[in-house]
């Protein structure tokens, strides 16, 4: 044993650069839980008793351990009668009582000694406690073992509901979600709750983008659901993680040893996606209508164009009259599949849990899959008497055939290149296979420039109106060395504690977390028309480009905790000292023209750039944790951090200067009542109460690296010279912001435990926000970042749960949660009003004495006929609605077949008219979910929600726009063609002079949602071998259903990190339904 020993301690000195896996709390906090007490001699006891029931079968429950809460060595079991007896300390307040197979309850203890009659409900139901000392009101979510997620922010919003705001990114495989609790708390800043696992604070890498437009690479995918024993939500008591805690903290643990024995479970899942839902288009014949309409608009002389003929014998005709359907090109049922296998035992000296998993999952969107691989050895180590290590190391990789996604920004940077975007606005006239001889190929794709407009727009010069083949994307595209995303996540974690005795305790972190990021970018030669583009000023055949980022963050966190009793009175107490250190390296290279798809090499490129930069901040903190409870009826909790960063400014003036350093301060204190703890609280129906409170000071660090930096970059003069300009003038007063958050809370449970309700009630103050300071032009820069404003906060979480049916054999439970928040901008720097920022047309308006993030733009009104596009031109004539020219001096008038727009009585439409005409923060949002068990046959459904969140589709202003020759939607057919015509779909007209399709109302929509999130339906098999000791079988569908007014694909998007650009539909990949059968063996 000696020599075991040994060998241990040498392999895990020989890895010091470990991490750290924190041990679970009872409290929910960062403390550890207190070694177990002996009984106390020569203290004074009383007698209580009481009856237990088992609320399956109504009769009493015999053999149910009944104990103290909060002070061991005082139990016993109830008769077969139900009945208990036992002595207990005068100041205990409540009994546990606890079962197999069922869930615990808790009592609260009388004066006269004789408890209620207390009912225990099956554990396949929700537990209606949470712990007494829970005076954070976190909230957990464990529940995964059907779970067909890549990534856990799925599960966070199917179970967590209305306490974590979850927006999809979409249909991408594993993209996850962005996260959002207690409301908006940031302008420009990171505005996602922090993410710690095992103790690890994980670096999001929220602010960095990848090559492939629409993607976000969501590091929380390198982990594998099925690993996860645990998610906590923390809204309140953040102030222990200092500058990194104004957002919330998500507490995430994965799974360790349960068992001496030697277990293996192995997991098998594999399942089908469907289409998503289609946006109606316009056929071919409908498509050369409306671009023979534009095309009267362009200017155009010629009257006769090839696309346009009607002969069977042109030869042109068979190339030009089809009716091709893109989305049949380019999507696909796709096929998904998971395997995943633990092993888990050990003895008295170590254990071990081992976990090994591959995932496979095909996009709906062609050539769009991911693949992950990834492994995790969780170890615990008793070496010696007072030492304990834990030793743990994961690794994953991730790998992905990308293209882009969704509509452009612009369309001056190049041609279209979203596969899916081009499957909706592809002309459908054409066929994606080659046209020669008057005839079309059955296997060879078209990749000739889509020229059929070239006669006619022959005199502009940027010819990106031409579309891309997106069957030919696909095919010369997708390559390893091509469209290819590739992310491996290593951690390795090492904690030793010491136990000097049962009270006190030192134990120090170590970890150490590389991730390597590989994208890789090409658009195609073939089926690509050449392009212009404008940074460039060069009309180009295709491009190249290449990321690579590696990122090595060390974490050490070393802590002392102390705890006790005192009879009725219990003391935690700890202090720890964290350092962090990050290094992230990326090189970004650019190139055009390879030429040719075989050799798509960006040292053979022209107009070559490499872009490179190295960064690396540290961060400090200091922190103390004390709490007290009496008699586990009241609880009072303090903390206190002192936390500085490489990335604060030295003239900061918040906090104080130390060691050349500032340091932030962010103290927090929470208190608990548990009332029926009371002796005296004896209400009829009520059989728990717990009230919180609790005043937290937290902040976000999310600073821009460079932000308090002065630098100097090199550029490139006109390819011929390279020469230095100002990169970036610092601002050394820079700090992090600083938000104040009150929150109540309240637990209650009713009628026999029947009904359980939570509620949490915040209001939260933000200052010092980080936002932008223009600069005069003179610097050749247009801001830099500075803090000034503020904002605030008010909102509440309910979750409700009842138990409907709970017999021998059938259960039912039924809940819901509501989330609300409403936010306020109370001041800006600099004697501002409001800021706005230009997101895709779209001005994002945050004003003073308003919600952030509104939509500003014109609103349309009603013309004489009714409509909201003028009829006839005596009706536009009437209203006198012009536009001036650049010269600001000639005058355009609205004519019939424009949009009428609100005006402020100047009859001149500009930027005087806009208004608020949107706002894309719901009123409420959360789930609601039902629980249906016979004997073993359990079903899940679980229904999401959001209500009054307005949404800016994007995507359909640039399908209706009518200034293009891009496919439009089947609305586009009851655009305005004659004198008279009443519609609310305007004229075409090339490049839109009229400002038709401008930013307003007509692209606001209402993205409320009711979603059939999930329907699980599970088997447990009993068996009694000697080999297999268990089988469970499930079936799952996800994206039932979904009701919603919302015109779009699918109204829960979100396609950026960025607070401000939330509510924006670009049209990325929606999600769809999707079917998984699975089956876990437990040996």
């Amino acid at each position: 044993m000696k020599r075991y020993r040994f060998y241990c301690l040498a392999l895990l000195m020989a890895g010091t650069l470990g991490g750290y896996a924190q041990e679970e709390a009872a409290t929910d906090t960062v403390t550890a839980a207190r070694p177990a007490s002996p009984i106390k001699k020569n203290v004074k006891t009383r007698p209580v008793s009481g009856r237990v029931f088992a609320v399956t079968s109504g009769t009493p429950l015999g053999g149910a351990l009944v104990s103290v809460s909060g002070y061991d060595g005082y139990s016993a079991l109830t008769e077969e009668d139900g009945t208990y007896k036992l002595d207990v300390p005068e100041y205990a307040t409540a009994l546990k009582i606890t079962a197999p197979d069922y869930n615990t309850v808790r009592v609260g203890i009388n004066q006269s000694g004789k408890l209620r009659d207390v009912t225990m409900y099956s554990s396949a139901m929700r537990s209606a406690y949470g712990a007494d000392d829970n005076i954070l009101n976190t909230v957990v979510a464990d529940k995964f073992d059907y779970s067909s997620s890549l990534n856990i922010t799925s599960e966070i919003g199917d179970q967590l509901g209305a306490n974590v705001r979850t927006i999809s990114r979409g249909g991408t495989p594993g993209i996850g979600n962005f996260m959002m609790m207690n409301g908006i708390n940031s302008l420009h800043s990171n505005g996602q709750p922090l993410i710690v696992i095992d103790g690890v604070i994980v670096d999001q890498q929220y602010d960095r983008t990848m090559v492939h437009d629409g993607f976000y690479n969501d590091i929380l995918t390198s982990f594998n659901v099925n690993e996860i024993k645990s998610v906590k939500v923390m809204a309140n008591g953040t102030a222990i993680y200092g500058a990194k805690g104004a957002n919330g903290v998500i507490l995430i643990e994965t799974k360790r040893n349960t068992s001496l024995a030697t277990k293996i479970d192995a997991t098998v899942s594999a399942g089908i996606t469907l289409l998503p839902k289609s946006l109606p288009m316009m056929s071919g014949s409908q498509f050369k209508t409306y671009a023979s309409d534009l095309l009267k608009t362009t200017g155009t002389n010629l009257s006769e164009f090839q696309f346009l003929t009607s002969d069977p014998n042109n030869y042109y005709y068979n190339k030009y009259n089809n009716n091709t359907d893109w989305n049949d090109v380019i999507y696909r049922e796709a096929f998904s599949q998971n395997y995943g296998i633990t092993v888990q035992g050990g003895d008295e000296v170590a254990s071990y849990f081992l976990a090994l998993g591959y995932n496979g999952a095909q996009s709906v969107l062609e050539d769009n899959d991911v693949n992950r691989l990834n492994i995790r050895f969780n170890t615990d180590i008793n070496m010696f008497k007072h030492l304990f290590i834990r030793f743990d190391a994961s690794y994953s990789n991730v790998t992905r055939n990308l293209k882009d996604q969704g509509a452009p920004e612009n369309y001056d940077e190049g041609t279209v290149t979203s596969v899916n975007y081009l499957g909706l606005v592809k002309s459908p006239m054409l066929s994606p296979y080659a046209y020669s001889n008057g005839k079309i190929s059955d296997v060879a794709f078209d990749n000739s420039d889509e020229d059929y407009l070239d006669q006619a727009l022959a005199s502009i010069g940027n010819v990106n109106y031409r579309l891309a083949n997106p069957a030919s994307i696909n095919e010369y595209g997708t390559a390893q060395n091509k469209n290819y995303f590739e992310n491996s996540y290593l951690n390795i974690a090492i904690t030793p504690r010491w136990q000097f005795n049962k009270h006190l305790s030192l134990s120090s972190l170590f970890s150490y977390t590389l991730t390597n990021t590989n994208d890789k970018y090409y658009v195609p030669i073939n089926g690509v028309p050449d392009y212009y583009v404008s940074s460039i000023g060069l009309t180009v055949e295709n491009e190249i480009r290449s990321l690579y980022s590696s990122q090595n963050s060390i974490t050490s966190d070393t802590k002392i905790e102390w705890g006790n009793q005192y009879g009725a009175h219990s003391i935690d107490l700890l202090g720890g000292f964290r350092y962090m250190n990050d290094r992230y390296k990326v090189d970004t290279q650019l190139g055009y023209n390879t030429g040719s798809d075989k050799t798509p090499f960006i040292n053979d490129t022209q107009n070559k750039t490499t872009t490179g930069s190295t960064n690396e901040w540290t961060s400090m903190s200091w922190y103390g944790q004390a709490r007290y409870d009496y008699r586990k009826r009241y609880f009072v909790e303090g903390n206190l951090a002192i936390e500085s960063s490489s990335r604060f400014g030295k003239e900061a003036k918040d906090g104080f200067k130390l060691a050349g350093v500032r340091w932030g301060v962010f103290p927090g204190i929470q208190a608990g009542w548990v009332l029926s703890n009371e002796s005296w609280f004896d209400v009829p129906g009520i059989d728990y109460a717990k009230f919180t409170m609790g005043y937290d000071v937290s902040g976000n660090d999310g600073i821009d690296f460079d932000a308090t930096r002065t630098y100097f970059k090199s550029i490139l003069f006109q390819n011929l010279a390279n020469g230095l300009v100002l990169g970036n003038l610092g601002n050394t007063e820079v700090q992090w912001e600083t938000t104040r958050r009150f929150s109540f809370g309240t637990e209650l449970n009713f009628l026999k435990n029947r009904l359980n309700l939570k509620v949490n009630v915040f209001k939260s103050w933000t200052d010092n926000l980080l936002t932008y300071h223009e600069l005069n032009f003179i610097t050749g820069l247009e801001n830099n970042w500075v803090n000034g404003g503020s904002l605030e906060n008010k909102g509440y979480n309910i979750t409700v749960n009842g138990h409907i049916i709970a017999t021998r054999n059938w259960n039912w439970e039924l809940g819901a949660s509501v989330g609300h928040y409403k936010n306020k901008l109370t001041a800006l720097p600099d004697g501002q009003d409001y800021v706005d920022a230009e997101v895709y047309g779209a001005t994002i308006r945050s004003q003073i004495g308003q919600p952030v993030n509104l939509f500003y733009g014109y609103k349309t009104e009603a013309t004489a006929s009714g409509t909201h596009v003028y009829a006839t031109s005596e009706e536009a004539k009437a209203d006198g609605l012009y536009i001036l020219g650049e010269n600001g001096i000639d005058k355009t008038y609205f004519g019939a077949g424009d949009v009428k727009f609100a005006d402020n009585g100047d009859k001149e439409i500009n930027k005087a008219d806009m208004q608020i005409i949107g706002d894309p923060n719901p009123d409420i949002y959360g789930n609601i979910f039902t629980s249906l068990s016979y004997k073993r046959i359990r079903l899940d459904v679980n229904f999401n929600y959001s209500l009054g969140n307005d949404a800016y589709n994007y995507l359909r202003s640039q399908l209706e726009g009518g200034s293009r020759f891009m496919n439009q939607s089947i609305a586009m057919v009851n655009r305005w063609t004659y004198e008279g015509q009443k519609t609310d779909m305007p004229t075409v007209m090339w490049e839109d002079p009229m400002g038709n399709a401008r930013f307003s109302d007509r692209w606001i929509e209402d993205a409320s949602y009711l979603r059939l999130k999930s329907i699980t339906l599970s088997y447990e098999l009993p068996l009694n071998s000697t080999f297999i000791h268990g089988l469970t079988f499930w079936g799952q569908a996800n994206n039932v259903f979904t009701v919603s007014k919302y015109l779009g694909a699918d109204p829960d998007f979100s396609m950026s990190n960025s607070v401000l650009e939330q509510g924006i539909d670009r049209g990325l990949l929606a999600n769809s339904r999707n079917f998984m059968l699975g089956i876990k063996i437990n040996l």
